[in-house]
């Protein structure tokens, strides 16, 4: 039976990699199709955890999906983007929040996929979150009517240099609207079902997360990713920690289905006051160069580098009183409109601005630089049976579950 195809491109956003569609080439598939179609590009699900069988790299940050379309007429915006998560090993695209490091590469696709009036040498696109409902600023270098590619500006963990692409996220708080405190608590006391305690604080700027002082886990958030994974009694506490703060936040009833099906979101971030280290490029990190050190986990994995989104957040818990970010960050850092973030490749620099209202913080806006570049394009070939139904993992015992 020959295969169905998808016109489609291959792009790396930040320090992440995604398949992006044109919503008008999605348009003919109902929602149970493009779902499969996602997961025949990305290459999942794959038990083996490599995603061989498609596009995706095998761990969160390179196994995405972006779906970009017109904006309404008077939405404030000049295109949307829909950020999809996809599980590595079981067959579930979430739709859920949105991606920073993905969100540098939707301008690119949009002037190169001539969705917007192009202007050189800076072409300023506004973008609608479909996902969160949130808009945000991008202003893309081009060169003779299309993106441009080659620049001199460097991301810790992205080999090579590229173009500078500015984004400015406008009140990125309450993605999930409830504010940028969605618990009404700077901090607050989750009881994992082994009956430890912990204090955290959840906070929502961009994507909710939840954050824990590395200290209290007898951990340094100096570990490399490899060594979070592998120390199973500290990346457990990590996710249980995160399934409570989904139950927290209204997104799952308990933790068992908050890991089975509230995977994306919220995700888990622990944080330690600035120590220097040795980072995964072999580079020394001096203290110096950073206000907080974070480690995070993604989909299960620890981030190989930051999330754009959880950096924002990170950025904007800093800046507010009272949360166990702000109790490790240098002091003054969130109040000079700058964080600068440790991660397991680096440094990160967020800008922040955040003001105190009588109802509570209100974040008005976080920024940061990344460069981004299409890697190729062209059109995904879909199995028939991804499309019909009876793909394989539908027909397997251990992934039929998860598959509904």
């Amino acid at each position: 039976m020959p295969q169905v195809t998808v016109p489609a491109a291959f792009y790396r956003g930040g320090t992440s990699r995604a398949v992006l569609f044109r919503v008008d080439d999605l348009a003919p598939y109902d929602d149970q199709a493009q779902r499969a179609i996602v997961l025949a590009a990305l290459g999942s699900p794959d038990p083996y955890g490599r995603e061989v069988d498609g596009l995706g790299g095998g761990i969160s940050s390179l196994s995405k999906v972006a779906i970009v379309g017109p904006a309404e007429p008077n939405s404030g915006a000049d295109v949307t983007f829909k950020f999809g998560q996809v599980d590595v090993e079981r067959p579930v695209v979430e739709f859920l929040g949105t991606c920073g490091n993905i969100s540098s590469a939707v301008g690119p696709f949009a002037i190169d996929e001539g969705m917007v009036p192009v202007r050189e040498p800076i072409t300023t696109i506004r973008v609608l979150s479909v996902n969160t409902g949130q808009l945000y600023v991008t202003h893309v270098p081009v060169a003779d009517g299309r993106a441009e590619v080659e620049g001199d500006y460097g991301i810790d963990g992205v080999p090579g240099v590229g173009a500078r692409i500015a984004m400015e996220f406008l009140e990125p708080g309450g993605s999930i609207g409830h504010g940028v405190l969605p618990t009404g608590a700077a901090r607050e006391k989750l009881t994992l079902d082994d009956g430890r305690t912990f204090e955290v604080s959840i906070v929502d700027a961009a994507n909710p997360m939840v954050f824990v002082r590395a200290s209290d886990l007898s951990a340094t958030a100096t570990e490399t990713p490899e060594a979070i994974d592998a120390d199973m009694a500290l990346h457990g506490t990590l996710e249980a920690i995160r399934d409570q703060a989904a139950v927290r936040l209204g997104l799952a009833p308990d933790a068992k289905a908050a890991r089975e099906h509230a995977k994306a979101v919220p995700k888990v971030v622990m944080v330690a006051a600035p120590v220097g280290y040795i980072t995964s490029g072999g580079a020394d990190l001096d203290s110096d160069r950073i206000d907080l050190v974070t480690r995070m986990l993604s989909m299960g994995k620890t981030h190989r580098t930051m999330a754009g989104t959880a950096a924002f957040c990170t950025a904007v818990a800093a800046a507010i009183d009272g949360t166990v970010v702000r109790d490790v960050t240098r002091t003054g850092a969130g109040a000079r409109g700058e964080v600068r973030i440790g991660h397991p490749a680096g440094d990160l620099d967020i800008g922040v601005s955040v003001e105190q209202r009588a109802d509570g913080p209100f974040a008005r806006s976080v920024s940061t630089f990344r460069t981004a570049r299409r890697i190729m394009d062209g059109r995904v070939y879909v199995p028939s049976r991804y499309l019909d139904g009876t793909a394989w993992y539908r027909q397997s015992a251990e992934l039929v579950g998860a598959s509904r």
